[in-house]
């Protein structure tokens, strides 16, 4: 099987190893890798419906990944500047207009920013560290983060749990599908970067000229 795991293994993956599965996936998503973990909070709300998991502990755990990942970044935002801000955007799809973007957010809402920030591409990561940059105590910066990461997994794993019996259904289908799924996937999620990448091109050209 060269070490990947089957489709039709995956649920019960995620039932053995649920909570490090979503702390380690929530921790990495929100220090910044390409991991979305939408996908896989609505995939714990429906196993907390079906009673394959416990909703509490599947929230706690979203919520201190998550908690985590943002005070580390709100430490390196200040002790190191602008230059954490910067080195975020260039790893960005749209970094021309990333830097602009989310400190005017952040300078226009402050503090409140960080309870929908988990909902905006882009400002998921970049609000931690700005939170730093712009000096916000420590106190008032871990209530509203963690009250947005408590929104932010609640509305996830809570639609998760709603619908849990589609899911179900649709975690079946998916399953039947499989390695060609699996292909589209990727195939569509390369085609997505490559759009964005010739369209910066475009952009940077344009300005050149």
């Amino acid at each position: 099987t060269g070490g990947v795991l089957p489709v039709d293994d995956v649920i019960p993956f995620l039932i053995r190893h649920g909570y490090a599965v979503l702390f380690g996936w929530v921790l990495a998503e929100q220090i910044g890798f390409p991991l979305p973990a939408i996908p896989l909070l609505l995939a714990a709300g429906a196993l907390a419906g079906a009673g394959k998991l416990n909703l509490g502990l599947v929230l706690g755990t979203v919520v201190l990944g998550s908690l985590i990942s943002d005070t580390a970044w709100y430490e390196v935002g200040r002790r190191k500047g602008m230059k954490v801000l910067n080195l975020l955007c260039r790893m960005s799809l749209e970094p021309d207009s990333c830097v602009r973007r989310t400190e005017d957010v952040f300078a226009r809402h402050g503090a409140r920013s960080l309870l929908v920030a988990k909902f905006v591409p882009g400002l998921s990561t970049a609000a931690p560290p700005l939170a730093g940059i712009f000096r916000m105590r420590r106190s008032r910066f871990l209530v509203f983060d963690g009250v947005g990461a408590v929104l932010w997994a609640g509305v996830f794993v809570g639609l998760g749990l709603l619908f849990s019996d589609q899911l179900e259904r649709l975690a079946g289908q998916v399953a039947r599908l499989g390695t060609w799924l699996a292909a589209i996937l990727v195939g569509g999620l390369i085609a997505y970067i490559l759009w964005k990448y010739v369209n910066r091109q475009r952009f940077l050209r344009r300005l050149r000229i």
